[in-house]
């Protein structure tokens, strides 16, 4: 400082050879402070030099000057002589000179003194200049750093610790913001603090100082220890020890805290401490820390702006990211399909589909399709991993893709390095068409692998909807022309015959199938397509034509010496065994005779109708020829509900009484199927003939009838066959 310099030299040059020392008391200060020593002996500290006698002194000195630079008075207390200066209001100085000598004289006239106290006023004004510039350079550096900087806690700190620079008073701060989801107000950033510690310090809105700021936006200052602690009267006891753990409150002697705002809403609060520190705050200092508090507000908002932009760019570049990505799929999808439809157009077939798109995957594939039962490229590797069984319990009644480990066995029998199956189903609505194997080393799949997957999936479900839509426009086709096959006769009937490759004297029989219980007419369709391409698997080499209509199913065998009507029945009765036990719906098949001659193709035809329509009126499923019905052809047109009606009037006198005639209806069962034997019957019922003869005769008196009259025979004996049919349902 240039007027302490100037200050010292002129006490120096006026009073020569004596020894002097200067302390000053300005209004920030809690006591005198040495500010000018020329005893080279001095410690420094204020209380060794101050003179016991100072504090006694009164406390507005009449000066014996009239100058208005400075008051002062003059005191003497051998050796020394002290002179006391009112600065201002709140500053004071003293000035002590002692002689080298004992009789050395001093020149203390007004004219040298006023000049000493126009150097102790200049030298104030110097000190407070030089404050308010301090001042005014921290918070141009504060801005700065907001505007500069857009790390938020270091921006806080640097704010705290500016701060601290131009209060000399302060030694600690602590920024405190409100929480919504705590509600409480909770440390963001700490200088002079522990920090590990005050991050656990939470207060409730009202909660001592802090808390009452906050809550009514007033600043306050506290200048003792005692003010501070009525103050703090309410802090929690867990809140006051993580304070008091964080700094020792017992040396807390001065506190400032200010809200800290947004337009008119609180959103927190700027605390300073001072624990070690001599000087006092002053309302200055206050009104400082609100401008430092404002500008906290601006580094929070333009964190808080920053943030949100920050946000808004990272979830634009996201977008922009996704919507690339999805524009490059987009193109990728459009590329494959663009090839993949172009086979298709070209009628290249399923398995020039299916091999194409194996070349663009890069990986084993294998396309099962289910409605024909065949397996495209036919050589594949793939082939031998499931079974048809194995792939119905796999995939039929599941529609979502799904991977599948598998580990295979070499030559020796020793398992392979396991490896994974891609299966993804092929559907058209409800409509199982079949299904993709993909080989793959691991679970995973490229997004172009995926893409290129999808689009294919695509164009093979719509290539295999396409062939059933083909095969479907050829079945009515080939039931028009059986139809009228069936119609036509003489040359007609040649020419009919000759267009579909029947030879005048072969043998044919028919086979005339009904799908039952399907409701859904999609599925209905694709059954039948199954159907009729695993009939020409079964009987390849026999089969002249084979098509479905609607709900039923035609087939045309030329019936060789191969092709004997019961090894065809036991064929049909294999497939309609598994067909029912494994399908959602249940079929019916009739076959009708062989017979040489073309005009003999309509009466097979109808013969299997029959046959088809003899167990559908007995709710029957499976296979059945019709020249094994026996009696059973007379009563085809006989709905279960007459022959059941039929029956209970026959056997309602049994009925009617079961406990008392149970005995009786079985030997009339028996009797009949012993054809009419009485010694076969009663060996049968291990009674004696005699006792049966007793049987019969009642039974004739109770059912009203004479075994030796024909037409009650054959009643009896039409009514056993049915009941025994029945099976116990009557």
């Amino acid at each position: 400082m240039r007027t302490l310099q100037m200050l010292q030299a002129y006490l120096q040059q006026t009073w020569c050879g004596v020894e002097f020392a200067v302390w000053v008391k300005t209004r920030r200060d809690r006591h005198m402070r040495l500010l000018i020593s020329a005893d080279d002996g001095l410690s420094g500290r204020p209380d060794d030099y101050m003179p016991a006698f100072f504090p006694s002194l009164p406390s507005a000195p009449s000066s014996s000057s009239s100058l208005p630079a400075a008051r002062y008075d003059v005191f003497e207390k051998p050796p020394d002589t002290y002179i006391r200066y009112v600065l201002s209001t709140d500053s004071s100085a003293l000035v002590r000179f002692r002689p080298s000598e004992p009789d050395q004289p001093l020149a203390l006239t007004d004219g040298p003194l006023h000049t000493l106290g126009l150097y102790l006023c200049l030298l104030e004004a110097e000190e407070t200049i030089e404050a308010k510039d301090k001042v005014l350079t921290k918070l141009i550096e504060s801005t700065r750093s907001i505007a500069s900087s857009l790390d938020i806690e270091s921006v806080i700190h640097d704010l705290i610790r500016n701060t601290l620079t131009v209060i000399p008073a302060a030694d600690a701060g602590l920024l405190h913001l409100y929480d919504p989801e705590l509600e409480r107000l909770v440390p963001k950033a700490a200088v002079g603090f522990r920090e590990s510690v005050i991050h656990r310090f939470r207060l409730r809105v009202g909660e001592s100082i802090a808390g009452k700021v906050y809550l009514d936006g007033k600043p306050r200052i506290f200048h003792t220890h005692k003010e501070i602690q009525a103050a703090m009267a309410d802090l929690s006891i867990e809140n006051y020890q993580h304070l008091d753990d964080a700094k020792e409150l017992r040396h807390l002697h001065g506190l400032m805290c200010v809200p800290i705002s947004r337009g008119v809403q609180r959103i927190g609060v700027l605390v300073i401490h001072q624990f070690h520190q001599e000087n006092v705050f002053l309302e200055s200092d206050l009104r400082i820390l609100q401008d430092v508090a404002d500008l906290t507000a601006v580094a929070l908002e333009n964190a808080r702006l920053y943030a949100d932009t920050k946000a808004a760019l990272e979830q634009t570049a996201k977008l922009t990211e996704e919507l690339k990505a999805k524009h490059d799929d987009l193109v990728k999808r459009t590329q494959i399909h663009e090839t993949l439809k172009r086979l298709s157009l070209r009628n290249n077939g399923t398995e020039a589909i299916a091999s194409a798109l194996g070349n663009m995957v890069g990986k084993p594939l294998l396309l099962i399709d289910w409605l024909e039962q065949r397996h495209y490229p036919p050589h594949s590797e793939l082939r031998e991993l499931f079974s048809w069984d194995e792939l119905t319990l796999l995939v039929s009644s599941r529609l979502h893709p799904r991977w599948i480990s598998v580990s295979d066995k070499t030559a020796d029998g020793w398992p392979e390095q396991p490896f994974s199956v891609y299966i993804y189903p092929l559907a058209n609505g409800s409509v199982f068409l079949g299904c993709l194997l993909i080989r793959a080393d691991s679970c995973t799949l490229s997004d172009l692998e995926r893409i290129t997957i999808e689009q294919g999936i695509a164009i093979l479900a719509l290539d295999l909807v396409k062939k059933q839509s083909l095969s479907s426009v050829f079945y009515k086709r080939s039931h028009d022309l059986f139809q009228h096959l069936l119609t036509a006769k003489g040359a007609e009937l040649s020419h009919q015959a000759q267009s579909i490759g029947l030879m005048p004297g072969a043998t044919y029989l028919c086979v005339h199938a009904m799908l039952l219980r399907c409701y859904d007419l999609a599925k209905q369709e694709a059954h039948i397509h199954r159907i009729v391409h695993r009939w020409k698997q079964l009987f390849n080499g026999w089969e002249v034509i084979t098509y479905g209509f609607h709900n039923q199913l035609t087939m045309l065998i030329e019936a060789a010496s191969h092709a004997h009507p019961r090894s065809c029945a036991e064929k049909l009765g294999d497939f309609a065994r598994e067909w029912n036990q494994q399908e959602d719906c249940q079929i019916a098949i009739g076959v009708g005779g062989a017979y040489s001659g073309l005009e003999q193709i309509a009466k097979s035809f109808e013969e299997a109708k029959k046959a088809v329509q003899y167990l559908n009126n007995r709710n029957r499923f499976g296979v059945v020829r019709y020249g094994e019905l026996g009696v059973n052809q007379l009563m085809i047109n006989q709905t279960a509900e007459d022959m059941a009606a039929f029956v209970r009037d026959v056997f309602r006198p049994f009925w009617e009484n079961r406990a008392k005639y149970a005995e009786l209806e079985k030997t009339l069962l028996v009797y009949i199927q012993c054809s009419q034997s009485a010694q076969e019957t009663a060996n049968e019922l291990h009674i004696h003939i005699n006792t049966l003869y007793q049987r019969l005769r009642k039974i004739e008196a109770l059912l009203n009838i004479d075994f030796k009259r024909p037409e009650d025979m054959l009643k009896i004996q039409l009514a056993c066959h049915l009941r025994t049919e029945a099976a116990g349902a009557l």
